[in-house]
C-alpha cells in the first residue's frame, strides 16, 4: 500500500494537531497521577485523616526507572515493527521489479 504525498502531509498534520492543541486549549493544565488527586480528595472529605499504614521503603527511583524501562520496551517493540514492514515492503518492491 502506496500513500501519496498529499496523505502524509495531512497525517502529519493532524499528528501535529493532537500535540498542540491542547497545548493551546490548556495552557495552565497540571497533569498529575491519580495518587495526587486520590489524596486530595480525601483529605478534602475528612481532614483528619489518618493511613492505615505507611509503605515499608519508597519507591521514588525503582518507580521511575520501572516506567523508564517500560517505555524503552514500548518504543523497541515499536522500533521493531516498523522495521519488519519497512524490510517486508522493500522484499515487495523487488519481488514486482523482478516480475
Amino acid at each position: 500500500m502506496k500513500l501519496s504525498l498529499i496523505t502524509k502531509v495531512i497525517l502529519v498534520l493532524l499528528i501535529g494537531a493532537l500535540i498542540v492543541i491542547p497545548q493551546i486549549a490548556l495552557p495552565d493544565a497540571e497533569f498529575s497521577g491519580a495518587d495526587d488527586a486520590a489524596g486530595t480528595a480525601i483529605t478534602t472529605i475528612d481532614e483528619n485523616y489518618v493511613p492505615w499504614f505507611e509503605s515499608l521503603f519508597d519507591p521514588g527511583d525503582l518507580e521511575e526507572n520501572l516506567f523508564h524501562f517500560q517505555q524503552l520496551l514500548g518504543v523497541g517493540g515499536l522500533g521493531i515493527c516498523f522495521f519488519y514492514l519497512y524490510k517486508k515492503s522493500k522484499k515487495n518492491e523487488k519481488a514486482d521489479k523482478s516480475a
